[in-house]
């Protein structure tokens, strides 16, 4: 299968292991729960969320494939910083297909500086698919959206997409782990 150059090559759990991570940034990635928790347990300072932008915006081929939804369908796509006091440790994307807004997932375009993770973990609806991992480079989107607050941007990130459902409806989150992650 061949993959945009926009794209990284997604990895199943089996496949990570032959990639071998570094072991601190394959635990993050293989953990389960919610990565808000896991961030406010380990941070000395206080957590917080930034916003970098939220919008609507047609979705790529891949995000399409993945939402299982008709080609050429807009989303609100979210894109955040999760800091530990004044440092950024992962970069988030969310996404969420436009039909999904007309129901119970519009209030999801709402959170504000709040954390999507505290508000999905607590839900009694939502569904989590088992996640897929990548190390994103300079020439992948993400990778670009994910470092453009970095003074030194690191040679690459990994990073993870987990799939949810919540009453049926899809959303497509993305957490890179920034090179500031825990340090």
């Amino acid at each position: 299968m061949t993959f945009p150059r926009s794209e990284p090559q997604w990895l199943s759990a089996a496949q990570l292991a032959l990639h071998r991570p570094p072991s601190r940034v394959r635990s993050l990635l293989t953990s389960s729960g919610s990565l808000t928790k896991k961030i406010i347990q380990h941070c000395p300072h206080p957590f917080s969320v930034e916003v970098l932008q939220q919008h609507y915006t047609p979705l790529s081929l891949m995000e399409q494939q993945v939402l299982q939804i008709r080609q050429r369908e807009s989303g609100n796509t979210r894109a955040v910083l999760l800091h530990c006091g004044d440092t950024p440790w992962v970069f988030a994307h969310t996404v969420i297909p436009h039909h999904a807004l007309k129901r119970q997932l519009r209030r999801l375009t709402q959170l504000g500086n709040r954390s999507l993770g505290a508000v999905l973990h607590r839900s009694r609806v939502m569904q989590r698919s088992e996640a897929m991992y990548a190390c994103f480079l300079p020439h992948h989107s993400l990778y670009q959206q994910a470092t453009t607050s970095l003074q030194q941007p690191p040679d690459q990130l990994w990073g993870r997409r987990i799939l949810y459902q919540i009453d049926g409806d899809p959303l497509l989150v993305h957490e890179l782990f920034l090179s500031t992650f825990d340090q």
